[in-house]
């Protein structure tokens, strides 16, 4: 920084003859001294810096005054501009560690040679700091992990960092001087820019999220700021803009809101099914009965089938609704081929589908054997198949379901993220129908978003993706409109040895006989299961509480050759009960039965060397779960 000096030091007449303390106007401290550094004249700032009287000052020798070091750097500066005759500057530091920048100049005498010099110092420490903290601050912003953005008053970009050429891929040079708006494209993003602008027309601050498009085309999403810079009395001088990319985040926030989703539904599936599962059971079981005992092909009969129908159409819905629980009761998984599932679900679907809509199997597995829960694979497959021929309604087209083994390596996870690195069973279900809006991909597996109108709870694909992801699978979407839909589905491939038939529905009421003593709140579930007990061959005692059962069972415990009871009942569970049955008579076989609980699930069941038999459940299940029981090795 240059200082403020004097010039026009021609001789030393000359400076003796001017008035000293119009020479040193705009100085800090201003000295004039002899070559063999006897101060000839000075101002007052000098003297008391120094802390000397101007008047002992004057005369003394100036080198005398400061650490020798110091003296001999000063005393060979000065001897620099005698010798040259031309003036140095340079940055002196005091012993205080002040800052000085100095000045000397050579007083030329007649002869053209100096006799006398003139200094000049102004302590610009306080301009050093301030302009190593704005070179420290400025350092700190081109560094800095957030992208900044600083734009003049009318919004063309004056400066960007570094991180906001990363984020963006537009360097300084291809940005600076355009306007901001280059940054917002689409309507969409000129929305967002409106409501920026808008702020800014008022002096205030804004603060919130939008989406941007990087150089190479690619949409971001981005948290910033946008703050006024002001100057003295509050001049607007620019804006200053903070961006964070939040691209990544508002996946997981998404991912989130999906899990919460998924979480509320379990939560209320937990509620309503036990309830739900009770009101069917008896409707299943009744019109069961109520089949047998009218002539097949009669009206009536017709009548209990539509009743039991409409009753299984009910039950699987409470079991779309319960496999968003993380709690959900699975199956026994087996092994089975996928393309047998295909079938069994292209065999359904055919009746009901228009003309329009043709079928094409394409199996191209030798070997697709997979390990899960054949009606939840089932569930899966008529899921896609019928909404693929929703899709078709209208104009028809080829609904195709083509399975495939797929090894799945690093190359090819982009296509699948969710799914690991192996050997996997692929189902493709496509159709030629109208597609789907890039708007409408992402939210595809939302709960209860459908675009079916008046149709449908928008429960299917979600129910989709909770069973192919707890099958440790994947799903992938691909659509455009007017061309059509395919979803591709990844199961983890199994050996095949001792494959089991993927059929499940179960055979014809398995017979028996005994004692069974039946516990249930629900008077309505120990009117039907008693009598579908009966028809199966067993004596039945019916209780309604666990307590009313422990007592009859304990009065007499070899009279009972199974226990069937409810796990959620007030009082004593069904639980409680089978213990307390077991801690006494480890012999006894207890079956437990629940529509959806906490307590108890078919493994934990199983653990504890119990029978289990889900809600609601028909009369072959049950005959099936009492006979399991009561005969474990038999057939």
């Amino acid at each position: 920084m240059a200082s403020s000096k004097p010039s026009g030091l021609k001789t030393a007449e000359t400076v003796r003859s001017e008035d000293w303390a119009d020479l040193t106007t705009g100085t800090s401290f201003a000295l004039l001294i002899a070559p063999d550094g006897t101060i000839l004249a000075a101002n007052e700032a000098v003297a008391q810096r120094l802390e000397i009287p101007l008047s002992r000052f004057v005369g003394s020798c100036i080198y005398d005054h400061f650490p020798v070091e110091t003296a001999a750097r000063r005393r060979a500066m000065a001897a620099m501009a005698l010798e040259t005759g031309v003036a140095q500057s340079y940055e002196d530091v005091s012993s205080s560690g002040n800052v000085l920048d100095t000045v000397i100049h050579p007083v030329l005498g007649a002869d053209g040679k100096a006799v006398t010099l003139a200094v000049f110092a102004t302590d610009v420490t306080g301009q050093r700091r301030i302009m190593h903290e704005r070179l420290r601050m400025a350092t700190a912003i081109e560094q800095a992990v957030e992208a900044v953005v600083i734009y003049d008053t009318d919004f063309s970009i004056r400066y960007v960092n570094q991180a906001f050429e990363e984020m963006t891929g537009y360097s300084q040079s291809e940005v600076r001087g355009r306007s901001g708006e280059l940054l917002y494209q689409g309507r969409h993003q000129q929305k967002s820019l409106g409501l920026i602008r808008t702020a800014m027309a008022e002096g205030e601050a804004w603060t919130g999220r939008t989406f941007n498009t990087r150089k190479d085309g690619r949409v971001i999403q981005v948290e910033k700021t946008v703050s006024p810079i002001r100057g003295r009395f509050g001049v607007p001088l620019g804006w200053v803009s903070v961006w964070r990319d939040v691209t990544h985040v508002a996946v997981l926030e998404k991912q989130l809101r999906q899990a919460q989703s998924m979480e509320a539904i379990g939560t209320l599936a937990g509620g309503i099914a036990h309830d739900f599962n009770n009101i069917l059971g008896p409707i299943i079981l009744h019109s069961e009965l109520g089949q047998t005992m009218v002539p097949e092909g009669s009206p009536a009969h017709l009548s209990f089938s539509e009743i039991l129908e409409a009753a299984n159409r009910a039950r699987a819905l409470v079991d779309q609704i319960l496999s968003l629980s993380r709690k959900h009761e699975a199956d026994e998984p087996v092994l089975f081929r996928l393309s047998s599932i295909c079938k069994e679900c292209i065999k359904f679907l055919r009746p009901s589908l228009p003309a329009t809509i043709a079928i094409v199997e394409d199996q191209r597995a030798e070997d697709d054997t997979i390990l899960a829960d054949p009606t939840q694979i089932h569930q899966v497959v008529m899921n896609l198949a019928t909404n693929a021929a929703y899709a078709m309604r209208e104009q028809g087209g080829t609904l195709t379901l083509a399975v495939q083994a797929v090894d799945l390596d690093l190359s090819m996870r982009s296509l699948f993220p969710d799914a690991g690195v192996g050997s996997y069973v692929m189902l493709t279900v496509k159709d030629t129908g109208q597609g789907m809006p890039k708007e409408h991909l992402e939210r595809v597996f939302d709960p209860f978003f459908t675009t079916k109108k008046s149709l449908g709870t928008g429960l299917g694909l979600t129910v989709v993706h909770n069973i192919v992801t707890r099958h440790g699978g994947a799903v992938r979407l691909e659509s455009s409109p007017g061309v059509g839909t395919a979803f591709h589905v990844l199961l983890p491939r199994s050996e095949s040895p001792g494959l089991v038939p993927a059929e499940t529905l179960i055979a014809s009421p398995i017979l028996g006989s005994g004692q069974v003593l039946f516990v249930d709140d629900e008077a309505a579930l120990r009117t039907s299961t008693s009598m579908a007990l009966t028809q199966l061959g067993y004596e039945v005692t019916c209780c309604a509480s666990g307590q009313e059962a422990y007592d009859l069972f304990r009065a007499h415990p070899e009279r009972y050759a199974l226990v069937l009871a409810d796990v959620t009942m007030p009082g004593m569970t069904g639980l409680d009960l089978a213990r307390r049955i077991q801690d006494e008579h480890p012999e006894a076989r207890v079956v437990l039965t629940s529509g959806y609980s906490d307590l108890i699930n078919p493994e934990k069941a199983r653990e504890l060397g119990l029978g289990y038999l889900k809600k609601p459940y028909s009369t072959a299940a049950l005959g099936l779960a009492v006979r399991e029981v009561l005969d474990p090795g038999g057939k």
